[in-house]
C-alpha cells in the first residue's frame, strides 16, 4: 500500500526521529542507515523541507533533522506530498457518483480499509516507529 520511495521516507523519518533534537545527521550517512540511493533520498528529504518538516543545514557540523518533535510529525503528514492520498477519495471502479449514499459494487468493503488505513497515518508518529514495542503490546 506504499510505495518504494514511501518506505524511504518512512525509514528516514524514523532514524531522524532516533536522533537528540540538537543533533544533525548527513545526507550520505542517512542514505546508508536507510538503504536509500543517496541522490534520490536527497531529492526526498528536499521535499521534505519545503514542507517544514525536516531542517537542513550544510557545512561541517550540517545535515538533517526533523523540524520538530517526533510526537508531533504524523506518518500522513510525511508520505501525502509522494503518496497523494487524495485519490483514495475516488471509487475503485472509476464511478463517478460513488458515495456512502450511492456506492459501487466494492464501496462498502472498501471504505472501513481506507478510512482504518488513514486513521492509522494520522495517528502514527516519527516517535511511535521508534518507540519500544512494549508500549504497545498489551500483556495477556
Amino acid at each position: 500500500m506504499i510505495s518504494k520511495t514511501g518506505l524511504y521516507v518512512i525509514r528516514a523519518l524514523a532514524a531522524l526521529a532516533e536522533l537528540p533534537e540538537d543533533q544533525w545527521i548527513g545526507t550520505a550517512s542517512l542514505a546508508e542507515k536507510t538503504k536509500a540511493p543517496v541522490n534520490y533520498l536527497s531529492k526526498l528529504l528536499h521535499t521534505l523541507a519545503r514542507e517544514g518538516l525536516v531542517l537542513s543545514q550544510k557545512g561541517v557540523r550540517g545535515g538533517i533533522r526533523l523540524a520538530k518533535p517526533a510526537h508531533g510529525i504524523s506518518l500522513y503528514r510525511v508520505l501525502d506530498p509522494f503518496e497523494d492520498f487524495s485519490r483514495w477519495n475516488e471509487c475503485l471502479l472509476g464511478a463517478e457518483h460513488c458515495s456512502p449514499d450511492n456506492p459501487c459494487a466494492v464501496n462498502a468493503r472498501w471504505e472501513p480499509v481506507r478510512r482504518q488505513y488513514l486513521r492509522f497515518l494520522h495517528e502514527t508518529t516519527a516517535a511511535d516507529l521508534v518507540a519500544d514495542v512494549r508500549t504497545f503490546v498489551q500483556p495477556l
